[in-house]
């Protein structure tokens, strides 16, 4: 059983990790001169097509054992998969609560690297079409990639994205939620869950309304009776398994589907699938370990 630890999650080798142990450098990748992460490939790597990308970015807690295993899973199913670890380049020898947050200049750093690296892997990097997960604290970096980068192709925001620290401006975000919406063209797929603790419903329609406003194309499902991060299988209190199988094969089915369409769909789309008890209320959402 694993319950999150206080603090700052340890770098540990694998012969002592735990579940929400970080990684240490020397098992990752080198991505760039700062940046390191977790990559893995499918068995097709010599596809006469383009193999797409997925760049995962890790929960808060870093490149831990679930990220581990979702970016394998990603390329189980056909994608070439690449971690970055946000916290690669950041002094985390002091006394930290818990792990800082990253700021938008830092999170493009190493998504750029990480994107930088997977084009070195497939054979056709230039036609590669390319796709960011952002999950809980990353889940906005998606949005971040499509405004600041023309080549993402597909954006998925993963219980993340949504919370109301997105719109605060300042050394993190000097550029306005808002604006990073309205600059980016990819289309967006969002997954909810109805008792997450992090965001409510009303959040969660504060992005979908910019995302109208911009004139993007997005895909929310509001899951019902999900608590905040129901894919950690590490955190027996969140995970839902049945769920999770549903939800990773969305999302594989969503970007096929996406990246088969091009930049050159037809219409804008737009689609939010909810389920609620009609008492909803976000205040009686409880955190689950």
């Amino acid at each position: 059983m694993c319950i999150e630890p206080k603090g700052i999650p340890p770098l540990q080798a694998a012969d002592r990790r735990g579940p929400t142990d970080r990684i240490p450098p020397e098992e990752l990748t080198a991505l760039g001169p700062v940046s390191h992460g977790w990559v893995s490939v499918p068995d097709n790597l010599d596809s006469p097509v383009p193999t797409p990308v997925v760049i995962v970015c890790h929960e808060r807690y870093g490149v831990v054992q679930h990220t581990v295993e979702l970016t394998e899973k990603f390329a189980a199913a056909g994608f070439i998969a690449v971690a970055p670890d946000f916290y690669a380049d950041m002094d985390l020898s002091g006394e930290h609560e818990r792990l800082p947050d990253v700021g938008d200049a830092a999170a493009l750093r190493h998504l750029d690297a990480a994107i930088a690296y997977a084009h070195t892997l497939g054979p056709y990097p230039s036609s590669a079409p390319i796709a960011v997960v952002g999950i809980c604290r990353t889940g906005s970096y998606g949005i971040l990639a499509s405004a600041a980068r023309d080549d993402i192709a597909a954006v998925v925001m993963l219980y993340g994205g949504a919370q109301p620290r997105e719109y605060e401006v300042g050394d993190l975000r000097t550029t306005p939620y808002a604006e990073l919406i309205s600059a980016g063209a990819a289309p967006v797929l969002g997954i909810w869950g109805e008792k997450d603790h992090t965001m409510s419903v009303k959040h969660v329609h504060r992005v979908r309304d910019l995302l109208e406003d911009a004139r993007r194309s997005y895909e929310f499902v509001m899951y019902p009776d999900l608590p905040h991060g129901w894919l950690n299988d590490t955190m027996p209190g969140r995970f839902r398994a049945a769920q999770a199988r549903e939800t990773f094969e969305l999302i594989v089915s969503w970007l096929h589907a996406t990246f088969a369409a091009g930049a050159e769909a037809p219409a804008v789309s737009w689609r939010f699938t909810s389920t609620i008890a009609p008492d909803y209320d976000f205040a009686s959402n409880a955190r689950q370990h």
